[in-house]
């Protein structure tokens, strides 16, 4: 069996306020890993951000893309500009 990321009862209860739970309770081996190549102007203002948020950046980066995907399933999102070619 997969090790369970085990958090604080004030953790976990924040994360079910933002209706991340089921975030918690996904076991390790169950969660796709891969490398990304981010710009470090955004790869610290993430950082900052998580950081007011009790967050890593990976988890920032994971509730943003969740956030995201909710809102262009529910319809609600328009559509984003094309992204800057490097």
């Amino acid at each position: 069996m997969a090790p369970r990321l085990f958090l604080s009862r004030d953790r976990t209860r924040a994360l079910a306020s933002e209706g991340a739970v089921s975030i918690a309770t996904i076991p390790m081996a169950e969660r796709k890993s891969f490398l990304m190549r981010i710009d470090p102007t955004l790869w610290a203002e993430l950082e900052a951000w998580a950081q007011d948020e009790l967050r890593s950046v990976n988890g920032q980066i994971e509730y943003l893309l969740r956030q995201a995907v909710q809102k262009r399933k529910s319809g609600t999102g328009t559509r984003s500009p094309e992204p800057d070619k490097a």
